[in-house]
């Protein structure tokens, strides 16, 4: 056995001034009575118990003597060597998100692992110097090493739960790294559904105290929506459901956008198996996308987090195409036929071209094409881009690019009339290197019938072709060419808006949110309402990963403290999507069964100094009673 503090054997020393205060007798008084009569009888009547009455002052030197002893034995904390106190402890919590389940008892694991700790470190002496890590998806000191039961206490009051994936790996190493000395131990509080936690177990200073039980959970795994490239009004959601359970379960997925019904799917979920699913709906709004997961029979399972999904959907605004030229039936009802375009005809063309508009010139072409996106079909005189000549004699397309533009696009071997000769050139005062052009279709003898010609603030498509000679408006490939032409004016910005997971660290652009990059900090509001600062560095907001599911809003600094209103600079959409972190069984059975040192610290087991004082609080109740107080016969 050693003694923490072996200076306190020197407290001995207050029995001797013990003993000298019982030794030193107070000399009686004498006092003349006129009789002694009545006090023989009271003599004879407590003749009985008189040996105790002349030993009640030597057992009460005994007991004062036994009570100092107790204080001492307290004072210098004895410790077994099988129970010798460690130097260092480092206590690991895993406040992952599966820590957020709810099993039998209703209380989360993280609860149950903070009530745990607060009984450990009320009923035991764990180390000299402790410290608190948490595991939720990066390593994390909550407390630094302190002898201070408050500290520690509050220490765990602040630990707060997250859906980050769990750390426990990084963790363990960390306070592997923290306690080099032999005398040192680790308590790990987990629920254990983290891969490559039997490597530690072997490791004699390392304990894992288990939390919870495995129960059964479904969940979403990835939810991505995405604007169809083909279709200006479509969309695609992806969906991944897992059943990490011992049963078949019968669940909905319910699909809203902006608090209405999308779609209900019907799932049965097999054990242990992905489902995949594919929701496609037509609209040019965009919104917020909310997929739930609910099963059919019985009640919620224990862990919502991993329910629910949120993502964006971006919204297609409406193209604006105007029409310039000679009038055309064929090439008028085309575009009317166009979804999502409203259609204009104009007098006079603009020297640029608005943002997310098309002009559409057929024959007449002006001198100078404008910026921006530009379709020209049958071009009958030169301009600025290029020069038209004389008419082909029996043009034939002979070769078709693999551009997308040409996809589902069929003209091999079809005979266009009227084509005629393009030979294109650099606008004034610029390079003809600079420009990009890809012939898209042409005959044999390599003259164009089609072409893409890119320049840094133009974005022109050729098409020489008459349509009252040629039968290509008769064809089904002439609508096709055109819807794939205003697709690719449409661009693929918007197309998609990623969903962040939990476990993803999040860096953003201020630049790309079209804001002023010159503020210094931003307001971040969590789907709880917290709001926290982010500093601004060269125009960069590094928001790490972010720690609760939902919609998070980026507001600036100056509209959060006035309180206005205001639309968000960007909304970011968090998820859980992590398999591991929704397999609640990956666990097996033999980590929830407590070993026996688990088990001893569990049941609170009182240091040895505990008992000293006890010992001596019973002692000193003991000689108050038989000397102290007054016996009333």
């Amino acid at each position: 056995m050693t003694f923490v503090h072996p200076l306190a054997w020197y407290l001995l020393l207050l029995a001797i001034p013990i003993i000298l205060f019982y030794i030193l007798k107070i000399r009686l008084r004498q006092e003349l009575v006129a009789t002694t009569m009545f006090w023989k009888q009271v003599f004879d009547e407590r003749r009985t118990r008189f040996l105790w009455w002349r030993l009640r002052h030597l057992f009460s030197l005994i007991l004062c003597l036994l009570l100092l002893a107790g204080l001492v034995g307290s004072a210098l904390e004895p410790v077994s060597k099988s129970q010798k106190k460690a130097v260092r402890c480092v206590i690991v919590v895993d406040n992952s998100a599966s820590m957020n389940a709810r099993d039998s008892k209703q209380q989360t694991r993280l609860d149950q692992a903070k009530e745990e700790l607060r009984t450990l470190l009320t009923t035991t002496d764990v180390a000299r110097q402790t410290s608190i890590l948490t595991a939720g998806g990066h390593p994390q000191i909550a407390v630094g090493f302190t002898d201070h039961l408050g500290t520690l206490r509050r220490g765990i009051e602040s630990i707060r739960p997250t859906a980050h994936p769990s750390a426990l790996i990084e963790t363990i190493e960390l306070a592997l790294s923290l306690t080099a000395s032999e005398n040192s131990s680790i308590l790990v509080f987990t629920d254990g559904c983290t891969p490559g936690l039997d490597a530690f177990e072997s490791l004699p200073n390392v304990r894992f105290c288990p939390v919870g039980e495995p129960i059964d959970n479904i969940g979403v795994t990835r939810f991505q929506p995405r604007r169809s490239l083909g279709d200006a009004v479509g969309y695609e959601i992806l969906t991944e459901t897992v059943n990490h359970g011992t049963e078949s379960v019968s669940a909905r997925l319910e699909v809203e956008l902006d608090n209405r019904i999308v779609d209900v799917i019907p799932l049965t979920l097999e054990p242990g198996l992905p489902q995949t699913t594919l929701v496609r709906d037509v609209t040019p709004d965009g919104g917020l996308l909310r997929a739930t997961l609910k099963p059919i029979v019985g009640k919620p399972d224990g862990f919502p987090t991993d329910d629910t999904a949120f993502a964006f959907l971006p919204a297609r605004p409406t193209q604006q195409i105007y029409l310039y030229g000679e009038e055309d039936f064929f090439l008028l009802r085309v575009l009317q036929s166009q979804p999502n375009v409203r259609l204009h005809f104009p007098t006079d063309i603009p020297d640029r071209m608005p943002e997310n508009s098309v002009l559409v010139l057929h024959r007449s072409i002006p001198e100078t094409i404008p910026s921006g996106n530009v379709l020209i079909i049958d071009p009958r005189n030169s301009c600025d881009l290029f020069e038209v000549g004389e008419p082909l004699d029996m043009p034939i397309v002979a070769k078709v690019s693999a551009s997308p533009l040409m996809k589902f696009v069929h003209l091999l071997n079809l005979t266009v009339p009227g084509a005629r000769t393009i030979t294109l050139k650099a606008k004034a005062g610029m390079e003809r290197s600079i420009m990009t052009e890809l012939i898209l279709a042409e005959t044999p003898e390599e003259q164009p019938i089609y072409v893409h010609s890119a320049l840094s603030e133009s974005n022109v498509l050729l098409l020489s072709a008459d349509l009252r000679r040629s039968d290509l408006p008769l064809r089904t490939a002439f609508p096709i060419l055109v819807s794939q032409a205003l697709t690719h004016f449409r661009g693929s910005g918007g197309e998609l808006e990623k969903a962040y997971s939990t476990g993803e660290p999040i860096r953003i652009a201020l630049a790309d949110l079209g804001t002023r990059t010159e503020i210094d900090q931003v307001a971040v509001r969590s789907p709880s309402g917290i709001v926290q600062y982010f500093p601004v560095k060269s125009g960069i907001v590094s928001l790490g990963m972010l720690p609760e599911c939902g919609v998070w809003k980026i507001l600036e600094t100056e509209i959060e403290e006035s309180g206005d209103i205001g639309p968000p600079l960007l909304r970011i959409a968090c998820n859980l999507v992590n398999g591991e972190a929704s397999n609640l069984r990956f666990a097996p059975e033999v980590f929830y069964q407590q070993t026996s040192d688990a088990a001893a610290l569990r049941s609170g087991v009182r240091p040895i100094w505990f008992w000293f004082a006890v010992f001596a609080l019973l002692l000193a109740a003991a000689e108050w009673i038989l000397y102290q107080r007054r016996w009333v016969e």
